[in-house]
């Protein structure tokens, strides 16, 4: 049965138009054969039902799709609807529909387990019964699930709430129910002029919430947000069977429904992200009217996007806020700044000339270290770019006083192009300056201003700083420059802080105990650091008092694959089962997919030290198998926080001598798997 059209959506703006007709409706209860009477059981029959014209009887809902001109409204078996009355007893029922065919608007119901009262009974209903969390007479609790999922095209009725109310009811009086939309809800309908494979559609507005939980009075018909549940950012996972993408070929589109929060939205931004990381972008500033039904329209969305984004520097703004961090996989840099060495030495005829760790270390003379020591191949802002989100740095202090530090490898100081000391065509040795502490701090800083929907996370460990003064040193200059450089960035630590606590701030993860040269407090995260060179568990502490369990692996000191009888693949594979499937959302990892490998180590002279290896040997083989393990179909957990050499980058370049390579390294498949890893599961929440 469809319903009569009452009047016409007005267009909103280029994209957003409205798209269907109000339609008008009643859910009745019919009185019983016999009056009833008190003690006597409810029994009702359920239909939906156009033929009433009294504007008490309209609603706006949006079952099933648009046919000539109004949307037809069909019961669903196993459709449940709560009822509630304080006149009756029990207070509540859940009343299950149940229906023969698919175009059925009426339903015969059973005893509701419900019986009269004495005097004037007041009744109120809200559909779906799942989503209610909390009742007290005429109010309800419910939640806007900020991650929803459309299979083959089929959105999720469940999230459309209604509500209907009939008060002063006689005993035996029909109980006349006229069902009024909460949602405010979106079709949207998405082409392409190219064949891509679409993960998902994030619904996004910078002025409200669009998901969260939500207080509606039945009763009065009003709605409230819970300021402390709420998220800007919904995200609509899109899947075809057991695959986390629908494909649409060139020409084809997609038509979709997402349901939002019950209140006006002032503003709304659709992206479409797909499986390649590319972003499709198109806003509108309309305000969307709360219970209201809305069209998405954009024919060809390459074409039509005001952004594309090919690059993953916001891949995080289209994670929903009150995500769990601990739960969204993050990409991270292992020795993010050992890029280039302190000196250079110009080679000619060497393609793409670049610097390189000859004279790095001093007590070896003309050895070039490049291999055992070079970790990485973009530079900072290439790396945030390309959607590393944690980084690990080495602040080496040399004395007690407070002062800015460089940045090491080892006993490596790491050289910064940025700061100067190169000339391009020169010959002979040039000494490039050292990366800074404080300037590596400002990079991250102006960063976020620029991605303020972004979360860093920045790991510090003392690094050639072995005195008890030189440390002593390190925790005060470590302390001053974050407080100094990252004032109002810096993000407090709990165990289950979730993704809105630290948009647009850094969490510091730091492994030294360095709080009594901060006044008793941390800034982030203490971790906890027990072992050295193995897969071990510890814990994360804040300034809460609570403390978070972390698996950690750290094998990186490996001979032929393994070290102790525990092999890198063993290693990996540990970490990412400590977080994939628990159901403890304090959980953390970090798996440190860098090593090298002791058996092979092209630095003549070195291998015989038992305690180097070829960074680049290792990222082939554990970035390439790391990646093709999270891409896996079956593979739809959390990975935890990857930490890896050569994060980004396809190849790592050296170009010296004995050194000279250019390595396929795989950490721009794996940065896109671990990013890709959020949009294949339901991300766990704080709700």
């Amino acid at each position: 049965m469809k319903y009569r059209s009452v009047f016409r959506l007005s267009l909103l703006a280029l994209l957003l138009a409205g798209c269907g007709e109000d339609d008008a409706g009643t859910t009745a209860w019919t009185r019983p054969e016999e009056p009833a009477a008190a003690g006597n059981p409810v029994v009702c029959r359920l239909s939906i039902d156009d033929g009433d014209e009294s504007p008490e009887a309209e609603t706006r809902t949006a079952y099933g799709p648009l046919t000539n001109g109004s949307w037809p409204i069909y019961w669903r078996s196993g459709d449940r609807v709560e009822v509630i009355s304080p006149q009756t007893t029990p207070q509540r029922a859940t009343v299950e529909v149940r229906v023969s065919g698919a175009t059925e608007s009426e339903a015969d119901l059973s005893d509701t387990g419900m019986v009269w009262g004495e005097g004037l009974h007041d009744f109120y209903a809200f559909y779906p019964s799942g989503a209610i969390r909390a009742n007290a007479g005429s109010i309800v609790v419910a939640a806007v699930p900020a991650v929803q999922t459309c299979n083959n095209g089929e959105c999720n009725m469940q999230y459309a709430c209604m509500s209907a109310c009939a008060e002063d009811v006689a005993q035996g009086e029909v109980v006349s129910f006229a069902f009024r939309p909460l949602m405010t809800t979106v079709a949207v309908s998405v082409g392409f002029s190219e064949t891509v494979e679409v993960q998902k559609l994030v619904l996004s507005s910078a002025n409200d919430a669009v998901a969260g939980q939500f207080t509606h009075d039945i009763a009065a018909n009003v709605s409230t947000v819970d300021p402390d549940r709420r998220s800007n950012v919904l995200a609509l996972h899109l899947t075809t069977g057991d695959a986390p993408y629908i494909r649409i070929n060139a020409g084809s589109k997609i038509v979709v429904t997402a349901f939002m929060l019950p209140q006006d939205i002032r503003g709304l931004t659709l992206t479409a992200v797909t499986t390649q990381g590319r972003t499709y972008s198109y806003t509108t500033p309309a305000t969307l009217r709360a219970g209201h039904r809305y069209s998405f329209s954009v024919g060809d969305m390459p074409a039509q996007a005001q952004h594309i984004a090919s690059d993953r520097s916001d891949w995080m703004k289209y994670l929903p806020d009150n995500a769990f961090l601990s739960q969204i996989s993050i990409p991270g840099s292992h020795d993010a700044c050992a890029i280039y060495g302190s000196h250079y030495e110009y080679k000619s005829g060497m393609p793409h000339e670049r610097y390189h760790f000859k004279w790095l270390l001093s007590w070896l003379g003309n050895t070039n270290t490049t291999k055992v020591t070079k970790a990485q191949e973009l530079s900072i802002e290439e790396q945030l770019a390309a959607g590393v989100r944690m980084f690990d740095l080495r602040p080496c202090a040399s004395s007690a006083s407070v002062k800015d530090l460089p940045i090491h490898h080892g006993i490596s100081v790491l050289g910064d192009p940025a700061r100067g000391g190169y000339t391009p065509g020169a010959s002979g040795r040039q000494e490039l300056s050292p990366f800074l502490l404080s300037q590596v701090l400002d990079r991250f800083v102006r960063f976020l201003e620029e991605h303020p929907g972004e979360t860093l996370l920045v790991h510090m460990k003392y690094e050639n700083t072995s005195t008890n003064a030189n440390k002593r040193g390190w925790n005060k200059s470590v302390v001053s420059y974050i407080k100094s450089r990252c004032n109002g960035r810096i993000a407090d630590f709990t165990p289950r802080m979730t993704l809105a606590d630290a948009r647009g701030k850094i969490l510091f993860v730091i492994r030294e105990d360095y709080k009594s040269d901060n006044g008793g407090e941390y800034l982030g995260a203490y971790l906890n650091w027990t072992n050295d060179k193995v897969v071990f568990e510890t814990t994360l502490h804040g300034n809460t008092g609570e403390a978070a369990p972390i698996k950690v692996n750290d094998l990186y000191n490996i001979k032929n694959g393994a070290s102790d009888g525990v092999s890198k693949y063993a290693a990996i594979d540990e970490c990412i089962a400590y977080t994939y499937n628990a159901t403890d959302v304090a959980r953390w990892c970090m798996n440190y997919v860098s090593c090298y490998d002791r058996d092979h180590c092209s630095v003549t002279g070195l291998g015989i030290l038992g305690a180097l290896g070829d960074y680049d040997y290792c990222a082939n083989r554990y970035n390439r198998y790391t990646a093709d393990k999270l891409n896996r179909p079956d593979f739809r957990g959390n990975a935890g926080i990857v930490l890896m050499d050569f994060a980004g980058a396809s190849n790592a370049t050296m170009t010296y001598g004995q050194t000279y390579s250019n390595m396929a390294v795989y950490g721009d498949d794996l940065v896109e798997a671990v990013i890709g890893a959020n949009n294949k599961w339901d991300l766990r929440r704080n709700e």
